[in-house]
């Protein structure tokens, strides 16, 4: 299999600060995310499976929570996104780096915002978001 090149390795990747107070809290040993990152994309799958957006709020609003590299480590993610990107915007979005993590970054904030909604207050989070994942809620 060919090498999957990473053309958003330098890309900054945010959250709306308001969404990451809640999500930091489950990250970790015996929380549902192993990482920030996995959060985000959850968020950002709900997102596209709403085909919704949420813009990134001003930067003083926001907190920038890992660069792009981090994609590198499952490089899938790297694929999926700019699969997600073509069908949403075409082939010519494939040159614009940027414009593809916007995409994302927009489509991840209105997830997460999902997230956090069905994890706040939960006393078993991890529970809480395998319920609110099954596909018949969805």
């Amino acid at each position: 299999m060919a090498e999957v090149i990473n053309r958003y390795a330098s890309a900054d990747l945010f959250m709306p600060d308001d969404l990451h107070r809640v999500i930091r809290e489950h990250v970790g040993v015996n929380q549902p995310f192993a990482r920030q990152i996995d959060a985000w994309w959850i968020g950002f799958c709900l997102g596209v499976r709403h085909g919704q957006t949420r813009p990134l709020p001003a930067p003083d609003k926001r907190v920038k929570f890992m660069d792009g590299a981090v994609l590198s480590s499952d490089p899938w993610r790297i694929i999926h996104l700019e699969l997600v990107a073509v069908g949403l915007r075409g082939e010519e979005i494939l040159t614009r780096p940027r414009e593809v993590m916007q995409l994302a970054t927009e489509h991840a904030n209105y997830g997460l915002e999902m997230l956090v909604n069905a994890l706040t207050g939960q006393n078993e989070p991890t529970l809480a978001l395998m319920n609110f994942l099954d596909p018949a809620q969805l």
